[in-house]
């Protein structure tokens, strides 16, 4: 009888402990909605604003053209150095003792990230051979009509606004962070999946990623003339030869992915901001994308105090593509970028034992030479019809180079091969570097910071260490430090 009533009095209390449960998750629930709804509000408060704004605050703006890259042409071809005028060190140099490590072999690429809720199957974007998958099963109707007027796009806002986009901003966001992707290769995700959801529609994938980048928190503005829209950002970097408008003492540039702006005529935009997008496009490459990786092969041949060399290589095609299209920024960040895992691994390793055990001033001239002699010369004229800065893996693929192409390979080899520190030297319409050597190197120098750097002109075909071109002897270089 006492174990019974011992039961009778502990299953009561376990129904009042479920009872006050219920009572409290209910409390809990009711709290959750009215929180939610709160934040609904929120959310449709700031996009009603905005929506608001967008029908009138709009000014015609006048495009400016674009910063140019040099003063005058470079050189179609480069001059050859004169043994007899190679200068000779007075005492010999200091060996390298020690080489930097060998790079490690390239890291195998990322796995495809599901999708992050259950819901209808996802769509599926190619990002330069990743697979990208994104949470919507249908494309987003935008009844963009002409003439477009600041009336339409406010009522474009609304659409998109109306549109559930949680999920597809946390899914971009870890794609971000998984494929290691800078502000500019953001950009182009971004843009890849608004072309996608709006089924390659124009107008209406400049405007839906004009959306999403401010939901993203990035100070996207749209601009439009009656029968296109155009996507503008500020960057963090210097942009060349890209059209631009200044609001508010800031460069907006004109943003074209795959064809070429007509902005003749008046273009309208507006000076507002929507709420806390406030961030800045970045172009710094101090990582590369993380990407489906496709190795090439190429060989290249020179010659060093009459000794005949082959260097096998390969590159990350992915990495060509994706710098493609790649806006021309600041030449700083280009000497800062690394090498494809595949180049860094194949280059370095292949050169590594050629400069293993020669002093300083000879190692650097024999990868002078093979920076020299083994790539055809060609200005980024002749080759692409406009000025393009090339990372390692560019210079290795295409079939010519020209100086700050050179300048920047040369670059990444003497710090990794032989651990020595390089500046840029920017002449009027000619890119070289100066290394700081152990040792008392003959020639034509910079001195910046208190430091002695020789110069090393990659172009300049057979020069040594401290040889400057007869055309550029009276000139001081500005310095390109990084």
């Amino acid at each position: 009888m006492r174990y019974f009533r011992l039961i009778i009095v502990l299953g009561f209390g376990a129904l009042l402990f479920n009872a006050q449960s219920l009572k409290a998750q209910d409390e809990f629930q009711k709290w959750l909605k009215k929180d939610q709804d709160q934040y609904k509000q929120f959310v449709e408060k700031e996009d009603r604003e905005f929506s608001e704004f967008l029908k009138k605050d709009w000014e015609a703006f006048l495009t400016q053209q674009g910063v140019k890259f040099y003063s005058k042409p470079k050189p179609k071809k480069m001059p050859v150095a004169k043994e007899e005028e190679k200068p000779k060190p007075k005492a010999p140099p200091k060996k390298i003792e020690k080489l930097p490590p060998p790079p490690p072999k390239p890291r195998p690429v990322i796995k495809e990230r599901p999708a992050p809720t259950p819901g209808p199957k996802p769509l599926k974007i190619d990002y330069y051979g990743q697979q990208i998958l994104i949470p919507f099963s249908e494309t987003i109707k935008l009844n963009l009509t002409l003439p477009i007027n600041n009336e339409k796009i406010s009522k474009v806002w609304t659409t998109f606004a109306a549109v559930k986009q949680d999920a597809l901003i946390k899914q971009l966001k870890m794609y971000k962070q998984d494929l290691n992707l800078n502000g500019w290769g953001f950009l182009q995700l971004v843009h890849k999946t608004a072309r996608t959801l709006t089924a390659n529609d124009r107008n209406a994938a400049t405007a839906y990623t004009w959306f999403l980048m401010n939901k993203l928190g990035y100070n996207a503005k749209i601009a439009f003339k009656t029968d296109r829209l155009f996507l503008l950002i500020p960057t963090q970097n210097l942009i060349y030869e890209q059209p631009f408008v200044l609001i508010n003492k800031e460069k907006f540039y004109f943003i074209s992915f795959d064809d070429k702006l007509d902005l003749s005529g008046k273009v309208f935009t507006y000076r507002g901001n929507y709420k806390n997008a406030d961030k800045r496009v970045s172009l710094s490459i101090n990582k590369l994308p993380n990407l489906m990786r496709t190795a090439a092969k190429k060989s290249f041949t020179f010659k060093f105090k009459g000794t005949s060399y082959s260097v096998p290589v390969e590159y990350d095609g992915e990495v060509v593509k994706f710098f493609k299209k790649y806006p021309q920024t600041e030449i700083k960040l280009y000497f800062t970028a690394p090498a494809s895992g595949y180049l860094s691994y194949s280059l370095l390793n292949e050169l590594r034992p050629l400069v293993k055990g020669k002093n300083e001033l000879e190692a650097a001239n024999l990868l002078l030479r093979f920076v020299q002699t083994a790539f055809n010369y060609k200005t980024d004229d002749q080759q692409f019809g406009h000025e393009k800065y090339m990372l390692p893996d560019e210079t290795i693929y295409y079939p010519s180079s020209d100086c700050e192409d050179r300048a920047i390979l040369f670059a990444y080899l003497v710090r990794n091969l032989l651990g020595l520190e390089v500046i840029g030297l920017d002449y009027p319409n000619h890119i070289a570097t100066g290394v700081l050597f152990h040792s008392e190197i003959p020639g034509k120098s910079v001195l910046f910071q208190g430091k002695r750097y020789v110069l090393c002109d990659p172009t300049y075909i057979n020069a040594d260490a401290g040889m400057v071109m007869p055309e550029l002897k009276d000139i001081e270089p500005k310095v390109i430090s990084f």
